[in-house]
């Protein structure tokens, strides 16, 4: 063989190997590392919002319904005759003691209810409604809870007194002990707040009897300010006291300029029978209003006890 065969045998040869082993070396060798991304930065530690009692409150009145939360004793007596519904007194077990109490009801006094939320119903869809002697408290109670997220909550028409008023059913004796379950979650920051506000009420719970708001109203002395949240029509067609300012519940929060700007100065407030004037008074004293108390019974107890209206 010359020189020149041997040459392009020894050429196919190689070629020919060459191709034969070029996918095993392929295999065998693990492929060139992708190149590392640089790290992304670390996203900075954002801390919970801080509690906004002001906008928690303002959500609230502005999405009041039309019945503002109450029911009627005749309406409460049907939805317990339909099994469908939590009762609960936020009466002192004295009173109960001394006046009886709605068959089923449990027994949480106003002072105590931010601390047994675990005596209530898990779900907080559930109707539930809240009742005292008057109203004013139960009113008080089914704010607290409508501000905690209960979102079927409703009070007792002028409390446990329009109930027997209606001769209603009463029963006497220990009412039953509600068995506790997990307390559903609530904002920590709200929770606090309304445990603070409800445990610190005094002695008459933020109320004020017409007779002596109009002595009040008639010294020499530094008068309070009298804040009437009725509707606009309501002043209209019944009357109001005179030098009282007119804000609506559902605008109050959005209305704060009207009131006096030291915070503690007295301020009484009003509506119709009492329900909306203790939403009011607890709506201030949340915000740090330290001198604030609502009318027993509102405007009607007012016009009842003879007293001057202004038109």
């Amino acid at each position: 063989m010359n020189t020149r065969k041997l040459a392009f045998v020894l050429f196919v040869v190689v070629t020919v190997l060459s191709s034969a082993c070029a996918p095993a070396a392929q295999a065998g060798v693990p492929a060139a590392p992708a190149a590392l991304k640089p790290a992304e930065p670390a996203k900075p530690y954002v801390p919970p919002a801080a509690f906004d009692m002001k906008a928690t409150l303002d959500k609230y009145l502005s999405n009041l319904p039309a019945d503002f939360g109450t029911i009627m004793p005749a309406a409460l007596k049907d939805q317990i005759a339909s099994g469908k519904v939590s009762i609960v007194d936020v009466r002192t077990p004295q009173e109960l003691a001394d006046n009886g109490f709605i068959e089923g009801a449990i027994n949480i006094p106003l002072r105590m209810l931010a601390k047994n939320l675990d005596k209530l119903p898990q779900d907080k869809a559930s109707p539930i409604v809240t009742y005292c002697a008057i109203g004013h408290n139960g009113a008080q109670a089914m704010m607290a809870l409508s501000l905690l997220g209960y979102t079927n909550a409703k009070s007792l028409v002028g409390g446990f007194s329009a109930w027997k008023a209606a001769n209603l059913p009463i029963v006497t004796g220990k009412p039953a002990d509600s068995k506790p379950s997990p307390a559903p979650h609530a904002d920590k920051g709200l929770l606090a707040a309304l445990d603070t506000y409800l445990s610190s009420l005094p002695g008459d719970f933020g109320t004020i009897q017409a007779a002596a708001l109009y002595d009040r109203l008639s010294s020499a002395q530094r008068q309070p300010f009298v804040l009437d949240v009725r509707t606009p029509q309501e002043l209209t067609d019944n009357g109001y006291i005179a030098g009282s300012v007119n804000v609506p519940l559902r605008t109050l929060i959005q209305n704060l300029d009207k009131l006096p700007q030291d915070k503690a100065s007295p301020i009484i407030t009003y509506c119709a029978i009492g329900h909306n004037g203790a939403q009011a008074m607890m709506a201030l004293s949340l915000l740090g209003y330290t001198n604030v108390k609502s009318l027993v019974g509102g405007f009607a107890a007012w016009k009842a006890a003879n007293l001057p209206i202004a038109k």
